[in-house]
């Protein structure tokens, strides 16, 4: 059948992996620092060639497949009526999209938040509000009102269908590109995400790949097929629910501990919890979370303000890192490799600190209500992941670590009561970075796929 190239552009380094269909599996590997100045593609073929080289002078790909997270990300700004409802809808159809949501807004837009979100210069506005029959006449005002903002944005409609060809109408008279999909809130407390994610999903191939002017090679736009952190969300399902000729594992939960943010992917199966109310806007069952105040370099202020008492405890009084100074010093410079024992042991610290909080943050708490007239209720507030047959982690301090394995495990142990965390999964680690590979196979062969992914993660 050929081998299969499946790269990841990311902003710093491009990595490439080969598979071969015929003995599924990764035959070799290879990364490169994106071109971004140059041409992205030359960042391209020096990891494609190392990669052949790596397997050992193998031919070239039949089949070339990409991800990107390249030139800073998919941004997306997400509008909507109530924020706890449709605006916290649309926010999530966002994520799952693989989107970075520097802007939420909600309610009647005035000008200070019109302002705000040129700020933030969106490259797609996810635009819903209203439930189908119900509100009309804000959500028309505050299309209006975004239309004459003249954001360079193309839009994604996803609001009261009843008006949403009409909106589409208003940004559309105004030169936008728009695209109608269903609303993401239905009905009160539902929330249908997989239209708006999808229409994000073509915005992003058809408006952003092509704008940012990456390359000049045609092979580019040709290859890339999502953003990298749909890819892997998208690991993440077909590892839970497998295929039509393989069983999945069910519940299964990704922590990704970047230098900027940390991200939580989780897919969980559809079942009821007697005795147990979920809130207003239940979570989906496909999730992706994004702390942007958790990291290790740029976010490393943020994790130590999260995890102060802990970090102290850790460190003791005769330690000789301070956390404060060693989270400036690590904003200043991104790209810092730990140089001593004692800095290697504040990055772990700091690891094990974000994948934490990150995780209470994503899968919430068990909340206690009290009853009116009854006893009090229990309230899940967050999707219950205690029962997550694997926590996956990836990302660099996971990957090139030896200890990554049990950074994770000790965030894993340091649940709260009323967590609902996986409470006795299986610890892997994402060591070859083929989770968003895999998350790109996927849709092409997921059966081959799903063999990549559990022949990779077996390794550990």
């Amino acid at each position: 059948m050929g081998l299969v190239a499946l790269a990841d552009f990311g902003s710093t380094y491009t990595k490439l992996t080969l598979v071969d269909p015929d003995r599924r599996r990764v035959v070799g590997r290879a990364q490169a620092p994106t071109s971004i100045a140059t041409d992205v593609m030359d960042g391209y073929a020096a990891a494609l060639a190392a990669a052949r080289e790596a397997a050992g002078g193998a031919p070239a790909p039949v089949r070339e497949l990409a991800v990107s997270s390249a030139g800073g990300g998919l941004r997306v700004a997400a509008v909507g009526l109530v924020a706890d409802l449709t605006a916290a809808a649309a926010r999530q159809a966002a994520l799952n999209a693989g989107a970075r949501v520097d802007s939420v807004l909600s309610g009647r837009l005035e000008e200070g938040a019109l302002a705000e979100l040129r700020a933030a210069a969106p490259e797609i506005l996810l635009f819903a509000g209203g439930t189908d029959g119900g509100q009309r006449q804000l959500v028309l005002d505050n299309a209006r009102r975004l239309a004459a903002a003249e954001l360079a944005a193309r839009v994604v409609v996803a609001c009261n269908r009843e008006v949403a060809d009409e909106v589409a109408a208003i940004f559309a008279g105004a030169g936008n590109g728009v695209e109608v999909a269903a609303n993401v809130m239905p009905k009160l407390g539902r929330l249908e995400a997989e239209g708006a994610r999808a229409a994000i999903s073509r915005a992003f191939l058809e408006h952003v790949i092509g704008g940012k002017g990456m390359s000049d090679d045609g092979r580019f736009l040709e290859m890339v097929r999502m953003p990298t952190p749909e890819a892997v969300l998208e690991a993440t399902r077909l590892l839970a629910s497998g295929t039509a000729g393989r069983a999945g594992e069910g519940d299964i939960v990704v922590v990704d501990v970047g230098g900027a943010t940390t991200d939580v992917h989780s897919t969980r199966g559809e079942r009821a919890t007697p005795g147990i109310e979920q809130p207003l806007l239940p979570p989906p069952l496909t999730l992706r979370t994004v702390e942007g105040d958790l990291g290790l370099r740029a976010g490393a202020a943020g994790a130590v303000d999260a995890d102060r008492a802990w970090l102290a405890e850790q460190l003791g009084e005769a330690g000789s890192i301070v956390p404060e100074e060693a989270a400036r010093e690590r904003g200043r410079r991104p790209g810092w490799i730990p140089d001593t024992a004692a800095e290697a042991g504040f990055d772990a610290l700091l690891a094990v600190g974000c994948a934490t909080q990150a995780l209470a943050r994503h899968c919430g708490t068990m909340l206690l209500a009290a009853g009116e007239k009854g006893p009090p209720t229990l309230i899940a507030d967050g999707p219950d992941l205690r029962e997550a047959k694997r926590v996956i982690g990836t990302g660099g301090v996971f990957a090139h670590r030896e200890d990554g394995a049990a950074i994770l495990a000790r965030a894993l142990g340091r649940r709260v009561p009323r967590s609902l965390t996986p409470l006795d999964p299986v610890v892997s680690i994402d060591r070859g970075y083929v989770l968003a590979a895999v998350g790109l196979l996927a849709g092409e062969d997921p059966d081959l796929a799903l063999a990549v992914l559990e022949s990779e993660l077996d390794k550990n």
